[in-house]
This record gives C-alpha cells, sequence and structure tokens, in this order.
C-alpha cells in the first residue's frame, strides 16, 4: 500500500487517523491494515485518513494543529503478539516502557517528544500500538496481528465517534 500523497489533512478535518508502518516488514504494516480497513469501512464524517511509511518528522506535519489525531502503528515491548495497547499522550513524554516499533529514521515516540518540544501537536493525540511479532523485510503480517486490524479499527472509529466535539465547535453550538 502506497503512502498518501499528501501529508497535511484537508483544512476542514477535525479528525486525523494516521496508520504508520511499512507494507512489506511484516508486523510493522499493521497501521497501514487498520487505516485500509477504516477507508473501506467509511470512516466516520469529519475523519481523514492518511498512512505514512516514512520518517517520524513527517507525522507532525500531518497532525500540527489538528484536533483528535489517533496515530495506529506496530509495538514492539515483548509482549503477546496481537495485544493491543491504547495509549492517550498529554504533556508528558511517552513512557520510556513503550517501545512503538520503527522501520524508520525518527520513531513515533520520538515524534510525539519532538512535536511536544516544538508545541507542534494536536489538541488530543491517541495512540494504537498493535504488539507485533516478526519484522523482517518480506515477511507477511503474523496471523495474531492480522486478527488485530478489525478489532482495532473499529475501536478507532469508535473512539472518533465518540469524542467531544473540539472546544471551538461546542462554542459556537452554544452562541
Amino acid at each position: 500500500m502506497p503512502s498518501s500523497p499528501a501529508v497535511a489533512p484537508p483544512a476542514d478535518a477535525s479528525t486525523l487517523v494516521l496508520g504508520v508502518g511499512t507494507e512489506h516488514r511484516g508486523d510493522d504494516a499493521v497501521g497501514l491494515r487498520v487505516a485500509e480497513r477504516l477507508r473501506t469501512s467509511g470512516p466516520p464524517s469529519g475523519t481523514t485518513v492518511l498512512t505514512l511509511s516514512t520518517d517520524g518528522t513527517r507525522l507532525i506535519d500531518a497532525w500540527d494543529g489538528a484536533g483528535l489525531v489517533v496515530v495506529v502503528d506496530a509495538l514492539s515491548s515483548g509482549g503477546r503478539p496481537g495485544n493491543i495497547e491504547r495509549i492517550e499522550v498529554g504533556a508528558a513524554p511517552l513512557p520510556s516502557s513503550t517501545r512503538l516499533s520503527s522501520t524508520h529514521g525518527l520513531s513515533l515516540a520520538e515524534a510525539v517528544a519532538l512535536g511536544q518540544s516544538l508545541r507542534r501537536m494536536p489538541s488530543r493525540l491517541v495512540i494504537y500500538g498493535i504488539e507485533g511479532r516478526r519484522f523482517g523485510i518480506g515477511e507477511p503480517l503474523s496471523a495474531e496481528v492480522e486478527a488485530a486490524v478489525a478489532p482495532v479499527a473499529r475501536r478507532v472509529a469508535e473512539e472518533i465517534a465518540h469524542a467531544p466535539a473540539p472546544r471551538a465547535e461546542r462554542e459556537a453550538d452554544h452562541a
């Protein structure tokens, strides 16, 4: 799956889903597969779904100033393959125990830290990490990770559907 040509979401998109990974590196492709599943099932209204398979600095360009951003990526923490971890990012750095897989120059954790230090973060950032088992070149997704694609896509769609409206939209509704 090629990555999306545009990095920045359309100006009218309040929610952004970023599927991160590399197609031909085994379980590292899981973020791309979740994004593909969301696209084909029809993402919630006002949601833009992008895929990125390059350096984490593109993440900062994509999410800078956005409302809700949900990033889906492979996780490599030594846990059970296919295990799903949800991380809501605040002002603090990601825990050092969180190891999001990266076959790129700048990992997701490093992109979060850099975005925080540059004050180029979305209003709200949620990461879904899926524990991977194999990341070798040319390997397919493992069965455990493949089985997590549909549930994660469902959880992301539910999270977006139940997210509170961004502050500016709430204030406009009450004016």
